[in-house]
């Protein structure tokens, strides 16, 4: 597959049954997102090769969100699950038959849910699932096997699985799924969004009295536990008593916000860590940073990951799930051993003294985005999966 982006578009052959692709999300968004973005851009990609987009929402959007979807040539419509399975059932299979759709892209709901064979039923044969959610399988002995069955027959009516790493792929291949169904395509971010701004980090000194020598690191997060907020929070308290400057910024919420809280404040290190709450754009804070932290266990795919690495930030983040994929060890970032505070302590302390090696980092981390991980690298590579899947 090609770094270039749009080259395949205006290349595709189809056949004469494709009339329209649908991309099913179970979820709709706050604000406008990386996801957004490659939702917007792949509805371009698809209405330039002749063909129908429409959006599935579970939620309204923002209006600002659905103008410009709808600029883009995206149809919108919005299935809410509040109204009863059979009212969801009966409003997706109205949507397929009244835009024509042949394709139908579904992200975000859970590989055994009834979704792909309701769209079978409908007389869609082509169906790709894409897999973004987090975590890892547990399952052994019968139950394991159990879990393979069910796998089975739920996924059987997808023509193609999309695995948002290869950490998501091998747990797929574990739950059941034949490799040779499954591609392997990254998260992406805008490049021209999410770029380094140093004007940013001299605002964020101001407003929060930072000093010259104080390390900014950031994290933008759900506060659920296989995110692992406590490592970060415990490691700002190795970094105080080993005398490192710094300071901490949460973007995110969640149901752990609380008990973070009052652990910072049991540590004795909540002068140091801001918590922001839902931020409807982190662009400024990742380019206010020195530096990137993600502790999650299990991660999937990691927008923030691109994204960060696109504002020029190396990266400290748990050896697991995506990261491990996304940060290149010495090069644009460090590894940590999960949920393990003194090893993310070692990464950032070897950054705090060291501005030389943040900048070179930084650099690296933005070329290794720009060649990998950008949104108009994974609209490609999406359309390369649709196009297999068309000529199937």
């Amino acid at each position: 597959m090609t770094d270039q982006p749009n080259s395949l578009y205006h290349s595709v052959k189809l056949e004469k049954h494709v009339t329209g692709v649908a991309i099913l999300l179970d979820s709709a968004p706050r604000n406008w997102t990386s996801m957004e973005e490659v939702n917007l851009r792949l509805c371009r990609a698809i209405k330039a090769v002749g063909l129908r987009a429409v959006l599935v929402y579970a939620a309204d959007l923002p209006s600002e969100l659905e103008s410009r979807m709808r600029e883009a040539g995206a149809e919108i419509e919005v299935v809410r699950y509040q109204n009863g399975r059979y009212a969801f059932y009966r409003e997706l299979a109205r949507i397929l038959k009244t835009y024509s759709i042949s394709m139908v892209h579904i992200c975000f709901f859970d590989y055994f849910s009834l979704i792909p064979w309701l769209v079978r039923f409908n007389g869609v044969r082509c169906i790709i699932y894409e897999e973004l959610n987090s975590g890892m399988m547990k399952a052994v002995s019968w139950k394991k096997r159990l879990l393979q069955l069910r796998t089975l027959v739920t996924t059987l009516p997808m023509t193609q699985v999309i695995a948002v790493s290869e950490f998501v792929k091998r747990d797929l291949i574990k739950r059941g799924i034949a490799p040779d169904r499954i591609v392997v395509r990254y998260l992406g971010a805008d490049e021209e969004r999410f770029r380094p701004n140093p004007a940013s980090r001299e605002r964020l000194a101001v407003e929060f009295s930072i000093r010259p020598d104080e390390l900014i690191m950031s994290s933008v997060t759900l506060l659920r536990p296989f995110k692992s907020p406590e490592t970060l929070v415990e490691c700002c308290q190795l970094l105080a008593q080993r005398g490192v400057p710094a300071r901490l910024f949460v973007a995110g919420d969640g149901a752990m916000l609380s008990n973070l809280k009052d652990l910072s404040k049991s540590l004795g290190v909540a002068d140091r860590i801001h918590w922001l709450g839902f931020c409807k754009d982190p662009t400024s804070l990742m380019q206010a940073s020195d530096v990137f932290l993600l502790a999650s266990v299990g991660e999937a795919g990691g927008f923030v990951l691109s994204e960060a690495m696109g504002c020029g930030l190396p990266i400290v983040g748990s050896d697991s799930g995506v990261i491990s994929e996304s940060v290149e060890e010495g090069v644009t970032g460090f590894l940590a051993a999960p949920q393990n505070p003194g090893s993310f302590a070692d990464a950032l302390e070897k950054l705090a003294r060291d501005e030389a090696l943040r900048r070179s980092m930084g650099s690296n981390a933005r070329a290794r985005m720009l060649k990998r991980f950008t949104v108009d690298i994974n609209v490609e590579n999406t359309m390369c999966i649709y196009a297999a899947g068309w000529a199937d």
